[in-house]
């Protein structure tokens, strides 16, 4: 069972094993000519679509032009203010006091606005600057998760909103990759990698989202399974009575084990690990998993939380698992190097 997270443990042994597959190119590419399906599923809010996002950035020649990131400026504006609305909500509802009258205004001003990027103006973004700073605000930003839900992306928006308030703001990589938009459908894209063409298909991890996914199970040659290791103690967006985490086992479970992909390689991206780090020195994981017993250790926990995704598999395929922080580009490009050689060595097993 493969886990890999950021360098190979064998730098001999992954060069032999890269060449490896060169040699297998070689010889048998023209029976490679046609894309490579990939299905990328999960739970809502698992990271799945930035990791899409990613593939555009690390494939041949990719990255985004500069119509494709000015096309998220006004998302980055709506995520802006509908945060700071969910935390001005929240400061309200504990009772909070801010720190003067003045973000007493800014918050009220914030909760007038329409819930969109249609809203953003510069004193929108000096308003919510402001709050940022606010103790009330921080003290209504700490109980996030236990008493309310708010987008990971949050407070790295509110620390950048400088940046957006510049009339030229230009999206750079990671404002793209923190965008977030609730995927609704399928989306649908080709990236080539190593001379391949890799088609993936991203469809909406909620539970409406789910009955389509059917539709895109013909012909996947791997699925790609997110799942996020820091939402141990939060429940749903859809369903307040369930963990996310026993939810993404029971997906896992359902789509492991499903016919369809009785012979299709499964790889397992157990992400998040930026925030499940700082989350684990303080929440136990013993929320989730009772019978948890060894405390705030990253290795652990995560090791963990991944034998309870293998023990899951039933079927003959083998499970790999990566840790993964969908954020950060150079463990994607890694990870998906080693995802791309566990595809071709299975296809090739199976033509030998």
């Amino acid at each position: 069972m493969g886990l890999c997270e950021a360098l190979p443990q064998d730098a001999k042994e992954a060069r032999s094993r890269s060449k490896q597959i060169d040699q297998m190119l070689v010889k048998h590419g023209k029976e490679f000519k046609s894309e490579i399906k990939l299905l990328l599923l999960g739970p809502g809010e698992s990271g799945k679509s930035t990791v899409f996002k990613q593939m555009k950035i690390i494939q041949k020649n990719g990255g985004f032009k500069d119509d494709e990131r000015a096309s998220f400026k006004y998302i980055i504006f709506g995520n802006c203010i509908t945060q700071m609305k969910v935390i001005v909500s929240a400061a309200n509802k504990l009772g909070l006091e801010y720190d003067n009258e003045e973000n007493k205004e800014r918050a009220a001003r914030i909760t007038r606005l329409n819930a969109s990027g249609d809203s953003w103006s510069q004193q929108v973004g000096e308003d919510i600057r402001e709050l940022w700073k606010d103790k009330g605000i921080q003290q209504a930003y700490e109980q996030r998760d236990k008493l309310y839900q708010l987008n990971d992306s949050a407070s790295y928006f509110f620390s950048e909103v400088n940046r957006f308030i510049d009339p030229n703001y230009l999206p750079n990589d990671q404002d793209v990759l923190r965008a977030r938009v609730r995927t609704t459908g399928i989306d649908e894209a080709l990236f080539e990698f190593d001379e391949l063409m890799f088609r993936m298909l991203d469809v909406g991890g909620q539970r409406s989202e789910r009955r389509k996914w059917i539709h895109c199970f013909d012909s996947v040659k791997g699925v790609l399974f997110c799942a996020s290791l820091s939402e141990y103690d939060q429940t749903l967006r859809e369903d307040d009575s369930q963990n996310r985490m026993h939810e993404s086992l029971m997906l896992f479970d359902d789509i492991c084990n499903s016919p369809w992909f009785h012979n299709t390689s499964f790889i397992l991206f157990l992400n998040k690990t930026d925030l499940f780090r700082e989350k684990i020195q303080k929440i136990p994981l013993s929320v989730c998993f009772p019978e948890y017993k060894a405390g705030k250790d990253f290795e652990s926990a995560s090791a963990y939380i991944r034998s309870q995704f293998i023990s899951k598999n039933q079927s003959p395929h083998q499970i790999y698992a990566h840790l993964t922080c969908a954020v950060n580009t150079e463990n994607i490009e890694f990870v998906f190097k080693c995802v791309r050689e566990t595809l071709l060595k299975e296809v090739f097993d199976q033509m030998m």
